[in-house]
């Protein structure tokens, strides 16, 4: 009885074993192997548009890196639509180093990260000047004159920081001016 018993065991233990406890890797996966680094970034351009609606947000990319460094292919797996060509286009023109990698290349997830700088001010400084005026023959300041300034940004226009796998570009927003509040200033 013991015997019969230690023998169904020792069959069960084979048949896990061989039925998937250790998952096997589809052949491209396979060919797909290989360790990636990111040897030079080309910059993205946040683009002016996303600027001035404020859009930020993440972008993740999965590329597939030739064992010379190449690009082979770029694919977007999320990201908003205003923010994913120019994610796209940094890292197709960006450098790669791909170690231990077969002939078809190695799978490489890169994620870009869009954002603003917190403190970044918008609106001027409106201040009123007096003036001389020709209703006052020029002799004395009578008329006001409105000037407005706007403050220097703290920050330069864009900093871009990467780390493995990540690129974070912030930038400072875009002030516009409409009439409204032009009018708003009078």
């Amino acid at each position: 009885m013991k015997s019969s018993l230690l023998l169904l065991l020792l069959v069960a233990s084979c048949w896990a074993q061989s039925n998937g406890s250790a998952p096997s890797s589809s052949p491209t996966e396979e060919s797909q192997r290989g360790t990636v680094v990111l040897t030079k970034l080309v910059p993205p351009v946040y683009p002016p548009l996303s600027r001035q609606a404020r859009i930020s947000g993440d972008v993740k990319l999965r590329l597939i890196i030739l064992p010379g460094g190449s690009v082979k292919s770029a694919e977007v797996l999320e990201g908003h639509p205003m923010l994913k060509q120019a994610a796209l286009d940094s890292a197709q023109k960006s450098q790669y180093e791909c170690h231990e990698c077969s002939e078809s290349g190695a799978s490489y997830l890169l994620t870009y990260t869009f954002g603003f700088f917190d403190d970044t001010p918008c609106g001027g400084i409106v201040t009123e000047e007096r003036v001389r005026a020709p209703q006052c023959g020029y002799l004395w300041k009578c008329g006001t004159r409105r000037i407005t300034t706007w403050p220097e940004p703290k920050h330069p226009v864009s900093e871009v920081t990467q780390s493995p796998g990540h690129v974070t570009i912030v930038t400072s927003v875009v002030c516009i001016e409409t009439q409204s509040s032009r009018a708003a200033t009078r």
